[in-house]
């Protein structure tokens, strides 16, 4: 049985490629040693690429309200490893 959902990843400027879900309007990724990095489409572009989908920080702000966003991240085994991304 193969997994349908494609390959995520944030290209973060400081962090590098890190595996990524995409989860309603938030794009939520992994950092190095642990915490959820949680940013928002209007905050991202997205390239579909050979390897999947590659969300990139864009420099716009988080639209109006987005402070008071309560989604639930996606369990870590929901995530690609980080090999998987690199």
């Amino acid at each position: 049985m193969t997994d349908s959902k494609p390959t995520e990843a944030l290209l973060h400027p400081d962090l590098g490629k890190l595996p990524a879900r995409k989860v309603l309007e938030c794009i939520f990724a992994l950092s190095p040693d642990g915490p959820y990095i949680h940013h928002h489409l209007e905050e991202v572009t997205a390239q579909e690429d050979a390897g999947g989908i590659v969300y990139s920080l864009n420099g716009q702000p988080p639209a109006v309200g987005r402070e008071r966003c309560r989604i639930i991240p996606p369990l870590v085994n929901e995530f690609d490893s980080f090999e998987s991304v690199a």
